[in-house]
């Protein structure tokens, strides 16, 4: 097993391909998450399981963008590694949120028009 330094830095000049092969893993953990958080004893929340997948797709997709774009995968792997979410895992979930808010604008005000 190679040392972890080694490893990043093995990673890092292939960032690119290696984010496209984890985003489905990606995508997945983000679905199972959301559910847990919706998970209702009673199933009242059903259609909320269903909104988990349909939101965890974009939402892994901006990720991968966002990491490859900021260049930051070997100091997130380094947050994510050692279990917190640092700065540059803040920055990434950051700029993915604000993306995510103006992808939805256009739906939330046709939904919910300011009268």
């Amino acid at each position: 097993m190679l040392p972890i330094p080694l490893l990043l830095a093995q990673l890092s000049g292939l960032q690119g391909g290696l984010l496209a092969m984890l985003r489905p893993q990606l995508e997945k953990q983000m679905t199972r998450e959301c559910e847990k958080a919706v998970a209702d004893p009673d199933g009242s929340f059903l259609n909320l399981r269903v909104i988990c997948a349909e939101i965890a797709r974009p939402a892994s997709v901006c990720l991968v963008d966002e990491i490859q774009c900021q260049g930051s995968l070997m100091q997130v792997t380094g947050e994510t590694m050692g279990g917190q979410l640092g700065p540059a895992s803040l920055d990434v979930a950051s700029a993915c949120i604000s993306r995510l808010m103006r992808t939805a604008q256009p739906v939330w005000n046709q939904e919910f028009p300011l009268r």
